[in-house]
């Protein structure tokens, strides 16, 4: 009897503490809406849906997107869309950069200019620091493509982005893709 006494004291005294998770209500889903329609890069986006900020994470749910190749853009040749990602930019001194980014959404799909290609029920998990402070940060949405119709010497990755209002939490600041034209609260 006293080892069975001394055995669940053991478990007890080693065991892993239960720390009670984050229940469903703490964390409340807020809408994003992000377009790059109509700005300089020569692939653009529009994605729409909800996010939840958690303890180590922002998890993104698409709910419908859409890339587009502009009619605009000096290169008019076929475009391989290689992969979209979602990230957390932040100001510099001089420009701005992405801080976090979630895995890529590999795609490999060929585009000519003013094909658009529809995207839906999309989920992306950007990792954050516990204390880092979101009030500051916006969702930047990378999209990686490579030129197809150039000389193989020539072949670069490009990259195309586009970006919500500044400050996820306040909704405030500047819509970053449309030349800091000040956001409005959804």
């Amino acid at each position: 009897m006293k080892s069975i006494l001394t055995l669940i004291v053991m478990c007890l005294a080693f065991s892993v503490p239960v720390v009670p998770a984050q229940s469903v209500g703490d964390a409340k889903d807020e809408y994003f809406r992000i377009s790059s329609r109509n700005s300089a890069f020569g692939v653009q986006g529009e994605f729409e849906g909800t996010y939840r900020v958690t303890k180590y994470s922002v998890e993104v749910y698409v709910k419908k997107g859409m890339l587009y190749v502009s009619e605009h853009c000096p290169y008019q040749g076929r475009r391989r869309i290689n992969y979209i990602k979602f990230g957390l930019g932040n100001q510099t001194d001089s420009s701005w950069r992405v801080e976090n980014s979630s895995l890529p959404l590999n795609l490999n799909v060929i585009m000519t200019p003013r094909e658009e290609y529809p995207l839906a029920e999309i989920h992306f998990s950007v990792p954050k620091g516990t204390s880092e402070d979101l009030a500051l940060r916006w969702f930047v949405v990378e999209i990686q493509e490579d030129a197809l119709d150039v000389a193989a010497d020539e072949v670069e990755k490009g990259y195309a982005f586009a970006h919500s209002c500044e400050y996820i939490s306040s909704g405030t600041g500047d819509d970053v893709a449309a030349n800091k034209k000040r956001c409005q609260k959804l």
